[in-house]
């Protein structure tokens, strides 16, 4: 065919199209093979954190002369024991707060910090009308908003959930620990000599985004919330322990993490105080995000990934539609990883299938 002819861009489109229509099979089927596996996902992510988190601990004690079991076991149980008293100091005062939010949850709507009256006896009709319409909604929901805050068989069954979770992915963690050496001794043999040196620089950028951004998200948001609850606390905000690990958690979302923590922290100054005791405790929360995005991030989380806000929010969403907060948490290392693939394998490749001389053609000489 020739090469600007209209029949080489019919088949061009035919090809492009048939690459779609292939694509969104593959990416369909994909979907229906992680939808059969989604509820082992959760322990993975777990086990994963546990090797990405302790690893490092591990391998410094086998560089001083700890056989790697030993180290192993002894890093895993300091851990383990260290993370048991936090729990046990922080879950009792952190449960009977959530009991006192919940128990005092409809006169909270009822009252409304006063906001609500000021807003339904304003001088303008706009806001009048706003303010009648939220009393509205307070009234006709207080009578059923306890009840359904009361709901702790399904709140207690996800509690359930998660500590198996946190238990039987820790010990799988703990696992494959002991196991790591071998496992990647493994690996590697099945990787053709050939293709190891390349593969080596590979590997160790996956590594060191996946290491790297999962130890830097959890340090970065652990100090977010240990910051706003002690601020919270300093200024005398109700359930300030609740609401200081509310921001610490919902901090470990890209993006969205400060909006999601801050959201409740507002709606319990606006029920609980007088309005402007809202621009003190939103000091707090600001104070908290800019230490870590000027400070903290920029330290700690410099070169664990490269991307793009557009491919961070997509990841974040097809994260959260196939595994939930497990799958929010995951996203941002894979995708990182998906892209230093295509940047060292698929794209020299096409560049180099694109600069290709073409064969001249066979002739007489």
């Amino acid at each position: 065919m020739p090469a600007r002819g209209r029949a080489r861009r019919l088949v061009g489109g035919g090809v492009a199209a048939w690459a779609g229509i292939g694509v969104g099979v593959l990416a369909l089927a994909l979907r229906v093979a992680i939808a059969k596996v989604a509820g082992v996902v959760p322990y993975l992510i777990v086990a994963m954190l546990v090797v990405f988190l302790l690893n490092p601990a591990i391998r410094r004690l086998s560089a001083r002369g700890v056989p790697r079991r030993a180290a192993t076991v002894i890093v895993f149980v300091t851990t383990m024991g260290l993370a048991t008293v936090a729990l046990g100091l922080l879950v009792p005062r952190t449960v009977h707060q959530a009991q006192e939010l919940v128990r005092s949850s409809p006169n909270l709507l009822r009252k409304g910090g006063g906001l609500v009256g000021r807003l339904s006896h304003s001088s303008s009709p706009l806001v009048r009308r706003v303010g009648e319409s939220t009393s509205t909604w307070v009234k006709s929901h207080t009578g059923t908003v306890r009840g359904e805050l009361h709901t702790f068989v399904g709140a207690g069954l996800q509690l359930a959930h998660a500590g198996l979770v946190l238990v039987l992915g820790g010990f799988l963690g703990f696992l494959l620990l002991l196991s790591l050496p071998s496992t990647a001794q493994g690996v590697t043999a099945m990787i053709p000599p050939s293709v190891r040196s390349d593969l080596e620089p590979w590997l160790t950028q996956v590594r060191r985004i996946m290491g790297g951004y999962v130890r830097a998200r959890l340090i970065v948001s652990a100090a977010v919330g240990v910051l706003a609850t002690v601020g919270l606390w300093a200024v005398g905000m109700p359930f300030w322990l609740v609401l200081g690990v509310t921001v610490g958690v919902a901090n470990l979302i890209p993006m969205f993490g400060a909006w999601i923590g801050a959201l409740p922290v507002t709606l319990v100054a606006l029920a609980t105080k007088p309005p402007a005791f809202l621009v003190l405790v939103m000091g707090v929360v600001v104070v908290a995000h800019v230490v870590d995005g000027y400070i903290l991030s920029p330290f700690v989380l410099k070169e664990t990934t490269d991307l793009h806000p557009v491919v961070v929010l997509l990841a974040v969403l097809a994260g959260a539609d196939l595994f939930g907060f497990w799958g929010v948490l995951a996203a941002i290392p894979v995708a990182g990883v998906v892209q230093l693939t295509l940047r060292a394998w698929v794209v020299p490749r096409l560049a180099a299938v694109g600069t290709e001389p073409m064969a001249a053609p066979a002739g007489p000489a």
